[in-house]
């Protein structure tokens, strides 16, 4: 019996064995089958200097020189911390690392912390070299199809294809696939930052951690946001606001073309579909009825409407008989507007523009320019009753969703409350024939935000109100706040759902992220320099602690103050 059970053991065993392998085997399989551009020839010891560690077989990680004082930085996932790893770097002279040799193309473990680099013998001067392990966090891994983001960084027009893999928290292989494109995304952040978001759209859909199946995918660099956490602490808030549509997110660390990128956050984009904003899809079924024709070719028109100061879109030659609803809507800045394809200027100059469908016709454009000026028409009146219409403006709104939006937008103070990011969207008229307010999007100037407003407004204050005191002649939540049913409504949700909420889990929610990213922030640091005036990883930890603290800090006494300024609604 003993010699049985010994033989089934072993037959056990030796299968565990041929299992791992296995995976092993899958892992690098899926390397080889993602190889970096560029990087196949430093493996047999020739060209320029150019270390590299590798996963697999060909998943490399360029080792990065920073320039100021010559060091060389190495940025791995914390997935693979304790792996051995191999090292190439091209040329023919040996390296050595802390004085032990480097053979190029074997594997070492490299231990996290500084190390000495020499590239000419023992004998030649040294280098510092910094070894760094991200956070146990998603790692995604892109490549282009030029091998080079300078193409892509040039222009927001520029996109290449490419391929994509991500690592999940424990190192395996998540998902890998094509993409028919990458391209860079944003305004200020994309003139302004060197650390750039992008736009990704996948050859096929994928549900990527739960966030539903798409093709496309936002990563946002959170370039000017130093804690990494506001997008993502205001996307919760809009969540625990029950905000329809608000996007799912998720931090992950990002590598393109083998260099390290820092740490972004993925989210779905917005955008109307099944998974996101779940409405008709208009657009869609308009290209359907115009098959063989591009909607863009058609042609285009530019004209003053009624009361509408502007409107433009397209003259196209088919679409459905109900053209009620299916719109996404987005409230821009003037000098954006002139840059998209279908929108409006009410009379009051406000720009809004179609996020879908992206090229409106004539008759969609005419349809919903005219509701949103009979909606701005009352609610820009004293009473809230158009004088053309002699409808309330809460006819045209879902005022449930708006005084949500609304309260997103004061507690956070978020600058561009009153400028753009600003979504709304319309179902058929069948479901309802009101505007909604969300989803929400772009927070990375909020929540202590540093920074005086053309109109002497502190963002970082958490004392005083801003989005309801942008005095506009256009601006939506100034005119809504005027009206005392709308206070109310927003009243009433705070105090019976998010303040209670806020008061229990703003430390937690905030510190969370803070410490589900940390050491990925820790690289991040390094990588863009993120608090210059800091001497070492050190002093801007510290700096990005006090910062973090300040967040925390300024939602509890955001909602002290939001408590007073409101309590006499309450005790209504």
């Amino acid at each position: 019996m003993r010699r049985k059970n010994r033989f089934y053991a072993r037959v056990a065993v030796l299968f565990m064995m041929m299992f791992l392998t296995a995976c092993i085997v899958s892992w690098n399989h899926a390397g080889k089958s993602f190889a970096i551009s560029g990087t196949e020839s430093v493996q047999d010891g020739g060209g320029a200097f150019e270390p590299m560690s590798w996963i697999g077989d060909s998943l490399g990680i360029r080792w990065w020189k920073r320039d100021a004082d010559n060091s060389y930085h190495v940025f791995l996932p914390g997935a693979v911390e304790g792996r051995k790893l191999d090292v190439t770097y091209g040329g023919a002279d040996p390296i050595f690392v802390d004085g032990k040799k480097i053979k190029n193309g074997n594997g070492y473990v490299l231990s996290a912390g500084q190390h000495t680099l020499q590239t000419q013998g023992t004998e030649g001067a040294g280098q510092d070299l910094y070894v760094w392990y991200t956070s146990d966090i998603p790692v995604l891994f892109v490549e282009t199809a030029s091998g080079s983001t300078e193409q892509i960084h040039a222009s927001k027009d520029v996109s290449e294809s490419g391929r994509m893999m991500i690592m999940d928290s424990r190192g395996r292989n998540y998902f890998e696939g094509n993409m028919e494109s990458i391209h860079c995304r944003g305004n200020s952040s994309f003139e302004d930052t060197e650390k750039k978001s992008y736009t990704i759209k996948l050859e096929k859909k994928a549900d990527l951690f739960g966030m539903g199946s798409a093709k496309k995918w936002i990563l946002t660099a959170n370039a000017f946001d130093d804690t990494l956490v506001r997008n993502a602490t205001a996307f919760s808030i809009a969540h625990m606001l029950g905000l329809d549509f608000t996007p799912e997110a998720c931090f992950v660390d990002v590598y393109m073309n083998g260099d390290f990128m820092g740490n972004y956050l993925l989210s779905e984009k917005i955008e109307v579909g099944k998974n996101r904003v779940n409405i008709r899809n208009l657009e869609d079924e308009v290209r359907a009825l115009n098959q063989g024709e591009m909607l863009e070719d058609m042609e285009f028109f530019m004209e003053q409407q009624g009361r509408l100061f502007s409107t433009k879109g397209y003259r196209i030659a088919q679409e459905p008989e109900d053209i009620s609803g299916g719109y996404l809507l987005e409230l821009e800045t003037s000098d954006r507007y002139g840059l998209e394809a279908s929108g409006f200027l009410t009379s009051r100059m406000q720009p809004v523009v179609f996020a879908s469908p992206q090229y409106a016709s004539y008759d969609q454009v005419s349809y919903v320019a005219g509701l949103y000026q009979d909606f701005e028409d009352a609610m820009f009146s004293a009473d809230g009753y158009s004088p053309y219409t002699g409808k309330h403006y809460s006819e045209y709104i879902d005022m449930d969703s708006f005084a949500r939006k609304y309260l997103v937008e004061e507690l956070v103070k978020n600058l561009d409350a009153s400028f753009t990011s600003q979504y709304i969207y319309k179902y058929d008229d069948d479901i309802s024939t009101r505007f909604y307010a969300g989803p929400c999007w772009d927070y990375d100037k909020s929540i202590a935000a540093s920074g005086i407003t053309e109109d002497g407004i502190d963002l970082h204050d958490p004392d005083g109100l801003y989005a309801a005191v942008q005095e506009k002649d256009s601006d939506i939540w100034y005119a809504l706040y005027q009206h005392e049913d709308f206070r109310k409504k927003t009243a009433t949700i705070f105090f019976s759902e998010i303040e209670p909420q806020l008061r229990q889990g703003t430390a937690e929610l905030i510190y969370g992220f803070s410490s589900q990213i940390d050491a990925s922030n820790d690289c991040n640091m390094i990588r863009w320099n993120t608090f210059p005036q800091a001497q070492g990883l050190g002093e801007k930890q510290a700096l990005n602690d006090a910062k973090v603290a300040e967040l925390v800090d300024f939602i509890d006494r955001r909602l002290d103050f939001l408590e007073k300024e409101w309590g006499y609604l309450r005790d209504e």
